[in-house]
C-alpha cells in the first residue's frame, strides 16, 4: 500500500485535534499495534493529565491503520510534535506495552506536548519493565 502525504496529514490532524486543549503538565503517547505484517492494525492516543496520574485512552487514530511506525513519526514531525529521537534504531524510540482495554500488545511513543526537552519525555506509567 502506497502512503500519501494526505494520509500523513490526516494522522497529524487527528493527533493535533486530540491534544489541542490539554493542560501543560499533561503527557501523551501514541500507541500502535501491528497486524500480520509490518503495517499497523491499530493506533490510539493515551494521555496522562498530570504527574502521578494514570494514562487514559483518549481516542482511536484510524489514520494510523495501514501505516508503518516510521510514518507515524513523520506525521508527528508534520504536526510539529517532538518525541525521543536520540536512539537511531526505530524500535529503541518505541516502548513495548502490554495488555490494555484497547491495544492487546504493541508499542508506544511518548510525544512532547509542552516546552520541555524531548529527551526528558517519560514513557507511560502503564509500561512495566520486564513484562514484554
Amino acid at each position: 500500500m502506497m502512503t500519501t502525504t494526505t494520509e500523513l496529514r490526516e494522522l497529524s490532524a487527528q493527533i493535533t485535534a486530540a491534544l489541542e486543549h490539554l493542560p501543560p503538565e499533561a503527557t501523551a503517547a501514541v500507541r500502535v499495534r501491528h497486524g500480520a505484517g509490518p503495517v499497523l492494525a491499530a493506533g490510539e492516543l493515551w494521555v496522562t493529565s498530570g504527574p502521578g496520574q494514570v494514562p487514559a485512552w483518549t481516542c482511536e487514530l484510524p489514520a494510523a491503520v495501514g501505516l508503518r511506525m516510521n510514518l507515524v513519526e513523520r506525521a508527528l514531525d508534520e504536526a510539529g510534535l517532538a518525541y525521543r529521537k536520540a536512539d537511531l534504531d526505530l524500535r529503541a524510540r518505541w516502548r513495548r506495552v502490554m495488555a490494555s482495554t484497547k491495544v492487546v500488545a504493541g508499542y508506544e511513543l511518548a510525544i512532547q506536548i509542552s516546552g520541555a526537552r524531548a529527551e526528558g519525555i517519560p514513557t507511560s506509567r502503564l509500561h512495566r519493565p520486564g513484562k514484554t
